[in-house]
């Protein structure tokens, strides 16, 4: 019986380069790609796979924030995150979210089969390149993160906010009123002591929250 796999990112030619090397695996196949979080949740209904390789920064929803919601449905896949983030926080948060693996883009294709291999097995894999990153406690580096004051949720937000959606947009995406995205937004602004969209945006970008 082949693994059936799923890829979610939002970059085509790496969608398509993650697939060549996989479906090189004969008893892997496979059967779905997704460009942007919502898009994941309805793959992952539809067809099911063994596991899901994902990025974490999409469109609409973000990684960190989809990995969450596929631990409520009835299928669950294990997660191996494949991104270009390699910071602390978005190690831990997509870790506690539910993902079973992460690695860095920059990884080889040996390293790529050694964690799906590893995940399918039940084992949890952290790539060694950031490994140490991610055992980091609350200390310096996190203090240096402007963002590590945020929820996931919160965070989820900043990113929806920051790319342009307006809060109804935001609202109607994360299942929750516009009134809650509203607090939402004081909160973030408050906690990152700015007063406009501008100063938002820039921290979003320099935390590598949006591109």
């Amino acid at each position: 019986m082949s693994i059936k796999i799923v890829i979610a990112d939002d970059h085509i030619v790496l969608r398509e380069g993650v697939k060549g090397l996989l479906n090189s695996v004969a008893e892997w196949d496979v059967v779905a790609e997704a460009d942007d979080g919502l898009q994941v949740l309805k793959k992952v209904q539809q067809h099911k796979p063994d596991i899901l390789i994902i990025d974490l920064s999409m469109p609409n929803l973000g990684g960190i924030e989809a990995i969450a919601r596929l631990q409520k449905m009835e299928h669950t896949p294990k997660v191996l995150v494949l991104t270009a983030r390699d910071d602390h926080i978005s190690v831990n948060e997509a870790m506690k979210a539910g993902a079973k693996g992460y690695l860095p883009k920059s990884s080889t294709s040996e390293e790529l089969h050694f964690a799906i291999r590893s995940i399918l097995k039940g084992q949890t894999y952290l790539s060694p390149s950031i490994a140490a990153t991610a055992l980091q406690s609350s200390g310096e580096q996190e203090d240096n993160s402007p963002i590590a004051s945020l929820s996931s949720r919160e965070r989820e937000v900043m990113k929806m906010l920051c790319e342009g959606r307006p809060n109804r947009e935001v609202a109607k995406l994360l299942h929750i009123s516009p009134r809650t995205i509203d607090s939402h937004r004081g909160n973030i602004m408050k906690k990152l002591d700015v007063s406009s969209n501008a100063e938002l945006t820039l921290i979003a970008v320099k935390s590598g929250l949006v591109e």
